[in-house]
């Protein structure tokens, strides 16, 4: 059973790498994947966010690994599915392996995605204890005729003139 933290780490895992390729894809030049190649990249997507999402270690070191290691994974299956989806490219010998230069981009995006997810999972408790806070509202006060509660406060004397016993008026003798 995953936790909703874990849930929505899968989710930004998933949408992270489906986002990024498209983006990437679009920006080398070979524009928005069509058909068979975004489908085959969506259910990249679901199946990264999937592995990832699962109940988080308890290590910090194992947490890193998983989170990144997904990432990678996710960037690199992406890649052979726009690949291999689209015949055009295919015939136009765009290979399976990537290019140095791809590669780059791709480690890049794996670890800048990394660190985003790891921020926003950092956040996530202190944000949304905010929110509730802020958007929650306040608690009625119990009616008078709650038990336990006192109907009328205490009557407080407060003196006409507060400072005539404070201040000695006594000197000396004349």
């Amino acid at each position: 059973m995953t936790s909703t933290a874990s849930s929505l780490r899968g989710g930004a895992v998933g949408a992270l790498v489906v986002s990024t390729a498209v983006a990437a894809h679009g920006l080398a030049g070979g524009g928005f994947p069509a058909g068979s190649s975004f489908v085959f990249l969506l259910v990249v997507g679901i199946g990264v966010g999937t592995v990832v999402s699962v109940p988080q270690p308890r290590r910090d070191r194992d947490h890193a690994v998983v989170l990144f290691g997904g990432l990678a994974l996710g960037q690199l299956a992406a890649h052979v599915a726009l690949a291999v989806g689209s015949a055009h490219e295919m015939a136009h010998g765009h290979t399976l392996l990537p290019s140095p230069s791809m590669l780059a981009f791709h480690v890049l995006a794996a670890v800048l995605g990394g660190v985003l997810v790891h921020s926003a999972e950092r956040l996530y408790g202190p944000i949304t204890s905010i929110v509730r806070a802020v958007l929650e509202p306040p608690l009625p006060l119990p009616d008078a005729s709650a038990p336990g509660r006192i109907g009328a406060a205490s009557y407080l004397h407060v003196p006409r003139h507060p400072f005539t016993t404070t201040i000695s008026r006594r000197g000396p003798p004349q």
